[in-house]
């Protein structure tokens, strides 16, 4: 309804020919005066200039140069009406961002243009979100507020921000030239870390390091220095440090060059916050012999890549098990033990594609994952963690795809089940022909981890095993015949 208030108010502006009191107008919209003056106000807090322009005495009318110089670009659509969803987000994030300072009631009630029976239930479903993330939200003397530990409002700043969104917040929180300066600084830094260890921080780690870094400036800049947080520096963290130090060198070094930036002097936990997530990420490593530390992998990191390799080759009946595959997953795993222990997040803003694209392998990764943390007494791998194991299957799976496995039989002679194998072989490459034989000859042994039957003749006393019966010069209808089967045991298979 209020969006459909603010399509009309536009709407009849554009076809006047001058100013529209606001008697008027509310008579045509059927509301009040007073929410004229709010949807007005409403709708040019979507505009660096007002759209709507008022004159006492004359009433409203549309600015048609504004109007056409933002429909151009698209500014017209895009700040409709926020969806209750997008609302309640915009309203959380921006209390993680001053938390734990509060908003005033009065304050949402204008920004949003909601009534207070609209934000008693945004309040509910804020309070059931926040809950996953450890936090609360409170009202106090028609205020609100939202508490917790410092990593909590992150990590929730974290996930309701997203990948490509951070320019979006800062401009909606008024930074403007600011943000751009921010967001050119924290590269720097991300381009520093890369340049003292000569290494590559790849995607997604990358967006993680540059998202914790870029939300501690947007914090402090909303909410000052943040003390009285949990100090973090406990004996596992002391032992880690004494393990990574070149990392903490980098943290330190990092952490120095933003308070140097912000002219203030920051808590000890963020030098440890950044290590944490330095040591949770991957890098590709330019110059192994100066970086020996990233190599070095405990027992666990060994088990558990080993398990995935050994579950999913079973699962998936497909071997695995090469130098190559190895090596990529004990640099993933390595990182991802730390996040998991640590409570860090990196979001894999893929894994809805990858649900999709290879629904088998992701429910098997799932499978072996919850066995894993059983097994080793490690927090569930949530299923952003699971995506990312999923993509190293799945590239070796495409790359070297699972044939299926294909027993061929002929009646007229083994010359002609040598010379379909031959035509099958260049044309039909899904296909791993393990056996010809004669159909006379042909025993239950024979059939044993065999997926596909290709014959001249029908066979009796085969239902368990497909069967595609074609003709011996493998002629174009029997191509499209065999094609079909294949297809068919694919659909099977996922």
């Amino acid at each position: 309804m209020k969006g459909d208030n603010q399509e009309k108010l536009i709407s009849y502006l554009l076809n006047a020919h001058s100013f529209v009191d606001s008697s008027s107008l509310a008579k045509h919209l059927d509301v009040s005066t007073k929410t004229i003056y709010r949807l007005v106000k409403r709708i040019n807090n979507f505009y660096k200039e007002p759209l709507i322009i008022s004159e006492k005495g004359k009433g409203y009318r549309i600015d048609d140069r504004e109007y056409i110089e933002q429909h151009e670009i698209g500014q017209f659509h895009q700040n409709d009406l926020l969806s209750p969803i997008e609302r309640r987000n915009m309203i959380t994030k921006e209390l993680l961002l001053i938390s734990p300072k509060t908003i005033s009631l009065f304050n949402i009630f204008e920004r949003y243009y909601i009534s207070e029976s609209v934000l008693n239930t945004d309040e509910k479903k804020i309070e059931e979100m926040l809950k996953q993330f450890n936090l609360k939200l409170e009202r106090k003397k028609r205020h609100l507020s939202i508490k917790g530990a410092e990593s909590n409002i992150r990590h929730a700043l974290l996930e309701l921000i997203g990948e490509g969104k951070l320019a979006n917040l800062s401009a909606y929180n008024g930074m403007d030239q600011t943000e751009d300066r921010d967001s050119h600084f924290v590269q720097e830094q991300i381009n520093t870390i890369e340049n003292y260890k000569g290494i590559i921080i790849p995607y997604p780690y990358n967006v993680n390091i540059f998202s914790h870094l870029y939300i501690l400036i947007m914090r402090f800049r909303k909410r000052g220095v943040i003390n009285g947080d949990k100090n973090r520096e406990t004996q596992e963290i002391m032992k880690l440090k004494n393990e990574y130090q070149s990392f903490y060198r980098m943290s330190d070094m990092v952490i120095g060059n933003i308070e140097k930036y912000l002219h203030t002097q920051l808590p000890q936990n963020e030098r440890i916050y950044l290590f944490e997530y330095l040591i949770s990420s991957r890098f590709e490593t330019q110059n192994i012999q100066n970086n020996e530390e990233d190599m070095k992998y405990s027992k666990d990191v060994i088990d558990i890549t080993n398990a995935l390799i050994k579950g999913a080759s079973h699962e998936l009946n497909h071997s695995f098990k090469n130098a190559d595959l190895e090596q990529q997953l004990l640099k993933h795993v390595k990182p991802m033990l730390n996040r998991i222990e640590h409570g860090l997040i990196v979001k894999n803003t893929l894994i809805g594609q990858i649900k999709i694209e290879y629904p088998l392998v992701f429910k098997v990764i799932s499978n072996i994952s919850e066995q894993i943390s059983e097994h080793y007494s490690i927090k569930k791998i949530n299923q952003d963690e699971i995506g990312f194991l999923t993509l190293y299957f799945a590239k070796e799976l495409e790359r070297n795809p699972v044939k299926i496995r294909t027993l061929i039989t002929c009646t007229t002679g083994i010359g002609t089940s040598e010379l379909l194998k031959t035509k099958i072989d260049r044309n039909v490459p899904e296909i791993e022909i393990v056996d010809v034989k004669s159909s006379f000859d042909l025993t239950q042994e024979d059939l044993k981890k065999i997926d596909l039957i290709i014959s001249t003749v029908h066979i009796p006393d085969v239902e368990a095993i497909p069967l595609v019966v074609i003709s011996a010069m493998f002629n174009k209808n029997d191509q499209i015949k065999l094609r079909k089967m294949i297809e068919m045991i694919g659909d099977i298979n996922e």
